[in-house]
């Protein structure tokens, strides 16, 4: 529901601006660099604008203070409601992406941030996680202006990179002219901001997907599909300019597994301390069908990259969403939520993929009858939980109850031990629900969980997801560690528990 406090927040905002006037303090800090490419090998100077091809502007407000203003508030809960509804995002259609490869929000200095839409300046900004509170803090510092984009978020544990790209929709084809953007920002621990770095050109393609990773020297990775193949592009090892984007060489192989149809898409992860992996979907309507895996030793020149494996393989093993995580940076496990295209009531429609060494394998976490749509997997390293959220249709005291639709529904957890993974009698949990509205579009970070290792120790787990009818973010914050907390058999609405096939 629209907040009754828009207006307010927007006069606090101007209020604030004209107090910063007032009293002369300076603007905020800028670090800005113009769009290149430079080369991915030895880093170079960005060419000059002028040489550039059409790009995004980069945002003017460098750093903030953690809390420039406070959110919008959100209404009063509703009888069926669970999880807590947060700022709106009118002005943007999908703020936290489609296809659950990309993430919104991090852990960092013993708070959550995330990269959230801001309606009184229209522009995408870093917001603090107000555990106390359970509301978000706009922090005023700019990550993107442009409001048709998506956007995936690294925090390396000095860095913050942003990659915000100009999206297409479902089925249709890469389009030059709309490059994409990283940006990096620093971190003051004690004054507790980020501070603009630099802006650099991943490449110059609106495109359906785009995910980065970094590796073990530093480079920073990114993966995405155009042209029907799978392509991939790199920094330096200072992880700042960006080499020339490249097909995968599955492309030109002889079986050209990298060829893919104009609705797959691809996700990159670092894994076993010195590797990315690339996982890709492959939909062509034959019985290469499935999604497959290929890796790059860090080090090695851009192009040298392991033959393709089939996680799954087959006609309808394969749609284009997927959550990639891995078990720790040393750990050659990586886990992949998925989703197929099978369509009997009795066959998986949600799966989890598992790589142990070199062979991978698959495990139901939701059937087509089940109804589950855009998932993402968490791993608390504290408890070897794996935790999969996904959209269900919505529980039975809610407005259009168990409607199985593509709108969206309700966001559920589904959670396993990791060293014995088995969703068959796992709880299905209600975390986020709206009693009026459809919820979708769960997000939360690629970090592991409540892991010292990681810089997350004691970060419990936060998801966000979107109410496209009324344009508000939801959340559910879990301060706990392991599968979460709250009894299964609560209806979604207790405090404690927060047909039309999906596409």
């Amino acid at each position: 529901m629209i907040s009754p406090f828009s207006n307010r927040r927007r006069y606090l905002v101007s209020a604030a601006l004209a107090v910063l006037l007032l009293t002369g303090c300076s603007a905020f800090s800028d670090a800005v660099t113009n769009f290149g490419t430079g080369t991915s090998a030895a880093p170079t100077a960005p060419p000059t604008s002028a040489t550039a091809p059409s790009t995004p502007s980069t945002p003017s407000a460098g750093s903030a203070s953690s809390a420039v203003a406070p959110p919008p508030a959100a209404s009063a809960p509703k009888p069926g409601d669970a999880g807590v509804e947060g700022p709106s995002h009118a002005g943007t259609p999908s703020p936290i992406g489609t296809k659950r490869a990309t993430s919104a929000l991090w852990f960092n200095d013993g708070s959550w941030w995330g990269n959230l839409w801001d309606t009184a300046s229209s522009d995408f900004h870093i917001f603090r996680f107000d555990a106390a509170t359970s509301s978000w803090l706009d922090t005023g510092v700019v990550t993107e202006t442009r409001a048709q984009t998506h956007h995936d978020v690294l925090w390396d544990g000095t860095t913050l990179n942003v990659a915000s790209y100009r999206f297409v929709n479902d089925g249709l084809p890469a389009e030059p002219g709309f490059p994409t953007a990283m940006r990096r920002y620093s971190y003051d621990s004690e004054r507790k901001t980020y501070s603009l770095m630099d802006t650099t050109k991943v490449n110059n393609e609106r495109v359906e997907a785009l995910t980065i990773d970094k590796d073990s020297t530093g480079r920073v990775w990114a993966t995405w599909q155009q042209g029907n193949r799978i392509y991939l592009n790199s920094t330096g090892t200072d992880g700042r300019y960006w080499g020339t984007p490249f097909a995968h060489p599955a492309s030109s192989g002889p079986d050209g597994l990298g060829n893919v149809s104009v609705d797959d898409t691809s996700a990159v992860i670092a894994f076993d301390g010195n590797k990315v992996g690339v996982m890709w979907s492959r939909q062509v309507g034959d019985a290469t069908d499935g999604r497959y895996w290929s890796y790059h030793v860090d080090g090695a020149p851009d192009t040298d990259w392991s033959t393709p494996v089939a996680a799954v393989l087959g006609r309808n093993s394969a749609d284009d969403h997927m959550n990639l995580k891995r078990l720790g940076s040393s750990d050659g496990r990586v886990f992949a939520a998925v989703k197929t295209s099978y369509t009997s009531p009795s066959e998986p429609l949600i799966q989890l993929l598992a790589l142990n060494g070199t062979t991978w394998s698959a495990r139901t976490i939701a059937t087509v009858a089940e109804c589950p749509n855009r998932m993402v997997v968490l791993i608390d390293e504290s408890t070897r939980m794996l935790r999969t959220f996904a959209t269900y249709p919505r529980p039975g005291d809610t407005t259009d109850a168990g409607v199985c639709t593509s709108t969206g529904g309700a966001i559920y957890e589904k959670s396993t031990p990791l060293d014995d993974i088995d969703f068959s009698t796992a709880p299905k949990i209600p975390r986020v629900v709206d009693a009026d509205q459809f919820v979708h579009n769960v997000t939360s970070t690629k970090q592991n969980l409540n892991s010292a290792a990681q810089g997350t120790a004691d970060s419990g787990l936060l998801i966000l997801a979107d109410v496209n009818a009324t344009s508000r973010y939801w959340h559910y914050y879990d301060p706990s560690g392991g599968s979460g907390g709250g009894d299964p058999t609560d209806p979604p609405g207790t405090p404690t528990s927060a047909a039309e096939r999906p596409e």
